[in-house]
């Protein structure tokens, strides 16, 4: 067996440097990257960027909260089929207010490019304002009855007349509302035939707006598992009630819709006049309503 040549001295020693060299290069770019980070995270953790960045969500979340609580605006759809987007009223641009929560997710790139306070600053004004340039006026707030028995409210209704939204439009029957008391509430069902000859059927709730006697309601065709979210209610007022409860009518403060109720298919004129000079006196164009069982 050959034995081993011994390495020269200068060369082991070589090897020994090369060695060290490359372990005092590792620690270095180790704390390199430590360091690097350690900036990242104090720069990104500075007071001014958070508070830039708090300022942007709470803007952002303030303006969603404003724009989706439930108000006046939205219209009523009760006695016929709500629309396709569930009842939430698109002229009221409820789509705007989300557009402070599209900022995270913008890329890298263009984030970098612009600081949160700008974009608070943009969303905090620029939204605001565009709601209320496209928001349409409301009148003067409607006059209720004031009291309502929600008991003797509920049961089925046939609308007599109504003056109703474009997407109303696919009633072809005349439609009808059936209400059932829930404890402190009414489950509402509205039916109507459609243009196709099919019935259309929509399901939803009403509650009470407190201190109103029970005569303003808020309605909303959502799914049940939404209606803790401040979505989709709409304004249901009742203006005129008899004793007997067999004839009511029912609007919204935007004037834009409004429903004549009646116990029976139809009514008599003298009683539909009446509720018709009630409407015209709170201003509402009776002029432009769709009659189905109008004596």
């Amino acid at each position: 067996m050959n034995a081993p040549v011994p390495l020269p001295e200068d060369d082991l020693d070589t090897r020994i440097r090369a060695a060290e060299e490359a372990l005092v290069a590792r620690e270095r770019r180790l704390l390199d990257g430590i360091d690097s980070l350690g900036r990242r995270v104090r720069h990104a953790a500075s007071p001014w960027r958070l508070a830039a960045s708090g300022v942007a969500v709470l803007l952002a979340g303030t303006t969603l909260w404003r724009v989706m609580r439930p108000g006046p605006s939205a219209p009523v759809q009760v006695h016929g089929v709500p629309p396709a987007h569930g009842g939430v009223d698109a002229g009221g641009l409820p789509w705007v207010g989300l557009l402070g929560l599209l900022w995270p997710l913008l890329p890298a790139r263009w984030r970098s490019r612009t600081s949160p306070g700008t974009v608070a600053a943009v969303l905090g004004v620029g939204v605001p304002l565009l709601q209320k340039w496209l928001h349409k006026p409301e009148g003067p707030p409607l006059a209720t009855v004031e009291h309502v028995d929600l008991a003797r409210y509920a049961g089925s209704w046939y609308e007599v007349a109504r003056l109703g939204a474009p997407y109303e439009a696919g009633c072809d029957g005349q439609p009808t509302a059936h209400y059932t008391l829930a404890g402190a509430q009414l489950r509402v069902e509205n039916r109507c035939l459609g243009s196709d000859g099919r019935e259309r059927v929509a399901r939803g709730v009403a509650r009470v707006v407190p201190g109103s006697g029970n005569a303003r309601l808020e309605v909303n065709f959502l799914p049940a598992w939404l209606h803790a979210l401040p979505i989709g209610w709409a304004d249901y007022q009742i203006l005129a009630l008899d004793r007997g409860y067999s004839v009511a009518l029912v609007g919204h403060p935007s004037r834009e819709s409004l429903w004549l109720l009646s116990r029976t298919p139809t009514v008599d004129p003298a009683t539909l006049q009446a509720l018709l000079d009630i409407a015209q006196g709170e201003g509402f164009p009776v002029e432009r309503l769709q009659r189905h069982g109008a004596g």
